[in-house]
């Protein structure tokens, strides 16, 4: 029983720790994030569009 205190103890040290980010920091992250998807997704489609477009001037 006392590793299992112990334990928790530990996990809770552990935790005070952690720094956990402030809603500007979680917003600022998700708009990058959705940038880079959009920008990533908009080159793929395009090199997916010119690849069909050679692929079926070549057959």
């Amino acid at each position: 029983m006392k590793k299992i205190i112990d334990y928790i103890k530990a996990a809770k040290t552990e935790l005070d720790k952690v720094i956990f980010p402030t809603a500007n920091e979680v917003k600022q992250a998700f708009i990058s994030v959705v940038v880079i998807v959009a920008v990533v997704t908009t080159f793929l489609s395009l090199v997916d569009l010119i690849m069909n477009g050679i692929l079926k001037a070549i057959l």
